[in-house]
């Protein structure tokens, strides 16, 4: 029995279509294709249906039954078996996106390995769509990401919400409002409005990024087409040119957060302001399977990633607050 082969029948099942199933696994359909075969060999079955449309049949219906229960049962095991090991010798694959893998896994693994020197982590990068496929094809143990549909099989822990952040430099401030810069520090520190930056430079991640979509889908309301000056996947970019005055930033307080020290060290020279328009939050979870029984090495994992993303959150709550206590104090009664 090969349990690579069954994987990959499985996820075969799953798209019903040979070219997608091994685009997704990364081989070639030929080799895709041999895997099935040997294990119709070796089982005395057949598995699909080519004809008229690809189907699984009866047989295949019953091998992605027991199947998935072989794979989940071989998961317990070796788990088991790395808890039970004095030295711990085991691998945790982690899908999270470049940017938080950055800040927030140098944090973690101070601590981890403290306890479990001899187990070894592999990050994955992308976004949530792809880590939830991951997650449930086996080829990751667990993911940080952004507003995660409900799953049955799925456990998920809220680490943060966040918000877009309005970010600019003194210098760009006066530059762009020459006459009255003043006045507009004030406003923008009640909240910017969008439709009062929307045809300066505007630094921002990529349309495909599911923030700026959002962003996206508000300037359409207002029927505003705006000025997207630079646009990047990388935040600590954005915020790399926003600080040098070359426009307005909009992005995710993770790239802030990375760089807390400095932005206190800019004083007057650097600028956040909270987002006066109805910007919706993202809700940033640690997602995981229940399906099968965690070793114990992935629930200490899991509990040290959650107390260092709680620093995180404290972070971005206070900053909030902070924003917010300036937009009071300047209000008039």
């Amino acid at each position: 029995m090969n349990l690579k082969s069954i994987e990959y029948f499985l996820v075969t099942a799953e798209e019903m279509n040979f070219t997608r199933a091994a685009e997704r696994l990364y081989i070639s359909q030929q080799a895709l294709s041999g895997h099935i075969k040997r294990l119709e060999s070796e089982y005395n079955i057949q598995l699909f249906e080519r004809k008229p449309t690809l189907r699984l049949t009866q047989g295949g219906e019953q091998f992605v039954h027991y199947g998935n229960r072989i794979l989940t049962s071989e998961k317990c095991l070796r788990s088991k078996l790395s808890d039970i090991s004095a030295d711990c010798y085991a691998h945790l694959t982690i899908g999270i996106s470049r940017l938080r893998g950055k800040i927030f896994i140098p944090m973690i693994l101070s601590q981890y390995h403290q306890t479990y020197p001899n187990v070894s982590i592999k990050l994955v990068d992308g976004n949530s769509d792809k880590f939830q496929e991951l997650l449930q094809s086996g080829k990751i143990d667990l993911y940080v990401g952004i507003d995660i549909p409900a799953t049955h099989n799925q456990q998920f822990i809220e680490l943060a919400r966040e918000q877009m952040q309005c970010c600019m430099s003194q210098d760009f401030l006066q530059r762009s409002f020459p006459n009255n810069w003043r006045k507009m520090m004030q406003k923008f520190e009640q909240g910017a409005d969008l439709k009062d930056i929307a045809y300066l430079p505007l630094i921002t991640l990529c349309s495909s990024n599911r923030l700026r979509k959002r962003l996206n889908s508000l300037f359409s309301g207002y029927s505003i087409n705006p000025h997207f000056a630079f646009e990047a996947e990388s935040q600590d970019l954005l915020y790399q040119l926003t600080k040098l005055g070359y426009g307005v930033g909009i992005f995710s307080p993770v790239a802030l957060y990375q760089n807390t020290r400095e932005i206190d060290s800019l004083g007057d020279s650097f600028h956040i302001f909270p987002i006066r328009d109805d910007m919706d939050e993202n809700v940033l979870s640690l997602v995981y399977r229940t399906d099968y029984t965690l070793p114990e090495y992935t629930k200490d994992f899991i509990d040290i990633a959650y107390k260092v993303f709680q620093l995180y959150r404290t972070h971005i709550n206070r900053h909030s607050n902070d924003l917010l206590y300036q937009q009071v104090s300047t209000m008039q009664f």
